[in-house]
């Protein structure tokens, strides 16, 4: 059986697929979960409740607003996505040929910080404005900053709030620079074979061993699930299988993970220890829908990969912008409506059009000013 690795494993182009699946998922569920009469996610909780609620939807009362619930329920999981491709590009970026012994503490983690607050401080700023004018609660300067500079995930009061708006990922991703570079980048040699699988195996146990005992205490899962906890899995697989590559699977195989990863999602979610694997179900499933579409030609290429490739480019912008068109939306139109009604749809194309320019414009101003 043929081995892929590298770049023939996933390449440049499959990433930026599967980064707009990701980030179609992500900003979208930040839009359908509060329109009233979505069906809540279980994130950062576990509510069986919310669980329930999503399967008898799915078994008994499916109706024209499906879409909106399927990425209401569903749609974080574009960050898993996000978290196992950043795993795998660390490694295919400074584990392969001499780069490797080039990488210094210091300047990898002051890159890699400098790199994500000059993509997001203009964004945030603008995101905290248009919070402030759609006469939402301002929370303190003390949450702002401490958002700002990517550390509001360590301090227990802050991290369950989203105000002004998603910023948390940042924390997070600054947490996963640190843990690789600490604790998996120094076992990228090859000669260390056992610590080169055993070191990112056991970062998923350590940070799956506590969740499975907090179902019963929320705020404890909520504080762990705001910071690494959540990344450890996706991101210590995408750097297994970055080093150690995958076997090339026919297309009969990939359709079947491909079509059949989203009811297991659903099932696993019912369940609160399935819940916690349910990234691994996401990752595979979107990993075999992309590899199955990769010899796509013709039509299929310019319907389903272009777009979703060009929105992968845009990914980082989309996340950056996207609660700015999100919030007037909602205050002044959404929080009116009693239920899910028909117009909503039309709300929902223009917040994508009105994201999309914004996700445009914020690349070509940043480019500008670095």
């Amino acid at each position: 059986m043929e081995i892929l690795k590298g770049d023939k494993l996933l390449g440049k182009a499959q990433c930026q697929v599967l980064r707009g699946i990701a980030i179609l998922g992500i900003f979208l569920h930040n839009f359908c979960h509060l329109m009233r009469g979505s069906n809540e996610e279980n994130e950062f909780e576990f509510i069986t409740e919310r669980a329930n609620n999503m399967w008898n939807y799915w078994t008994t009362g499916v109706d024209v607003f499906a879409p909106i619930q399927l990425f209401a329920f569903f749609g974080h999981y574009g960050v898993p996505i996000f978290l196992f491709l950043s795993g795998y590009g660390l490694v295919m970026k400074y584990e392969r040929g001499d780069v490797s012994s080039h990488v210094g503490i210091w300047l990898f983690l002051g890159s890699h910080w400098l790199k994500l607050f000059k993509l997001m401080v203009l964004g945030f700023v603008l995101t905290v404005i248009t919070f402030l004018a759609c006469g939402l609660q301002w929370h303190g300067i003390f949450e702002y900053l401490a958002q700002a500079t990517m550390l509001s995930n360590v301090v227990p009061s802050l991290c369950d709030s989203h105000t002004p708006s998603p910023y948390w990922f940042f924390g997070v991703m600054v947490e996963v620079y640190v843990i690789y570079r600490f604790l998996i980048y120094p076992f990228h040699d090859k000669r260390q074979s056992v610590w080169r699988w055993l070191m990112p195996l056991l970062l998923i146990v350590l940070a799956w061993l506590p969740q499975v005992m907090m179902e019963h205490h929320r705020n404890m899962l909520i504080y762990v699930r705001h910071n690494a906890a959540i990344a450890m899995l996706p991101f210590a697989l995408g750097v297994l299988v970055a080093r150690y590559s995958f076997p090339k699977l026919p297309r009969w195989s990939l359709a079947v993970v491909a079509v059949v990863a989203l009811p297991m999602l659903a099932l696993f979610s019912l369940n609160y220890q399935l819940w916690l694997w349910v990234p691994v179900l996401v990752i595979a499933g979107s990993v075999a829908f992309v590899k199955l579409l990769e010899p796509c030609k013709g039509l299929c290429h310019t319907i389903v990969i272009s777009p979703l490739h060009y929105l992968g480019m845009l990914s980082a912008m989309f996340f950056v912008v996207h609660s700015i068109p999100r919030m007037p939306i909602y205050v002044f139109v959404l929080k009116a409506h009693s239920g899910l009604m028909l117009i909503d749809y039309a709300w929902l194309a223009l917040y994508f059009v009105l994201t999309l320019a914004l996700a445009w414009g914020y690349k070509k101003c940043i480019k500008h000013i670095s």
